[in-house]
């Protein structure tokens, strides 16, 4: 949880993207043909919707964007978007005419949810711990993300391994709590560069593929989700070094096991068909409703069944961030839907 003593904001690092979203109503093999749906353009990316999610849930929160975006129309796109919440000081979301600014095109599949993604890294590639000056971010909370996606941070570090790792240990330094999140890249280098940065790290908040590559240990059994596999999977991330909190999400649900020994499971908001527009940004909401909740101290029950209502309310739009609205709101979908039933197995 976060001190008594916390300073009054929030700051957010990592991917600045401009997602360019298409529904489709299947994915194609190679050289076959599907039909667009439905598309958009929005700000995509770790820091953009976490940053953007906590400031459609409290106008009163003092937000700090970090990250590096092109002088471009995309960088400027996403610039504005912060630029419409005056509680986003922008003084670190820095711009270069190094390089262009990181764009994603989502293939999103309407009958399942499913998407495909197609990344240019871009600006990203240049943010590392010279472009941050963590002396000038009155900040509590720091969260950075995605490790994986971020080239200057997933570097080598002569004394902690990787450039990650350090930036963290030189934010908590400041009494600054921090967090990360990955990207969910199918790959051999989670063991190679995450562990590193969790020495570091407070609060880790991932999803179902990453705790899988992490640990690997598998989530589901043969009856669902596994309630003893998500707790050995927690501990395994503790015994890597995370300091005080694991949360982990996927469709059915959140799990979450405290360094206390708390532990808890929450089922994901049973959502009706016409609900349900787009996934893509579901779990940076979840992410931001777990941060909002360890912010403002709330108990981790009320923490994490907050983060699954914001991951819910995510799915009724096609970007990342425009289903989002005030906490309260957010709050409320349970009133509307219930949470689903016998989605966990103690297997």
């Amino acid at each position: 949880m976060m001190p008594p003593d916390r300073k009054p904001g929030i700051a957010c690092g990592g991917n600045w993207i401009v997602d360019l979203v298409k529904v489709v109503d299947f994915y194609p093999p190679e050289n076959a043909l599907a039909n667009i749906l439905a598309e958009s353009q929005g700000g995509g990316g770790c820091a953009h919707n976490v940053t953007l999610n906590l400031a459609k849930f409290d106008d009163t929160l003092d937000l700090y964007a970090l990250g590096v975006i092109g002088e471009d129309s995309n960088g400027e796109f996403l610039l504005n978007e912060c630029r419409e919440f005056p509680h986003i000081n922008v003084d670190q979301l820095k711009t270069t005419d190094q390089e262009r600014t990181s764009y994603t095109v989502v293939f999103n599949v309407k009958s399942t949810g499913r998407r495909t993604f197609f990344h240019y890294r871009g600006a990203n590639r240049l943010f590392t711990p010279e472009r941050v000056d963590l002396d000038r971010l009155p900040v509590g909370l720091f969260h950075l993300g995605y490790l994986l996606l971020l080239d200057g941070m997933d570097q080598p570090d002569d004394k902690f391994i990787t450039v990650a790792a350090r930036f963290l240990h030189d934010a908590q330094k400041r009494g600054i709590y921090t967090s990360i999140d990955l990207v969910s890249e199918d790959s051999d280098r989670f063991n190679r560069i995450v562990p590193h940065a969790l020495r570091y790290t407070n609060f880790c908040i991932i999803n179902d593929f990453e705790a899988e590559k992490l640990s690997g240990i598998p989530i589901r059994s043969e009856t669902g989700i596994s309630s003893h596999q998500l707790r050995k999977i927690a501990k395994t991330l503790f015994e890597h070094g995370v300091n005080d909190l694991v949360a982990i999400h996927f469709p059915e649900g959140g799990y979450l096991l405290a360094r206390d020994g708390t532990e808890i499971i929450q089922p994901s908001v049973e959502l009706p068909d016409e609900f349900i527009v787009g996934s893509t940004g579901a779990g940076d909401s979840f992410c931001a409703g777990m941060l909002y909740g360890l912010y403002n101290r709330w108990g981790h029950e009320k923490t994490l069944r907050f983060a699954t209502c914001a991951g819910a309310m995510n799915l009724s739009d096609l970007t990342t961030t425009g289903g989002i609205k005030p906490w309260e709101e957010v709050w409320a979908i349970q009133e509307e839907y219930p949470f689903r039933q016998d989605v966990f197995s103690a297997d």
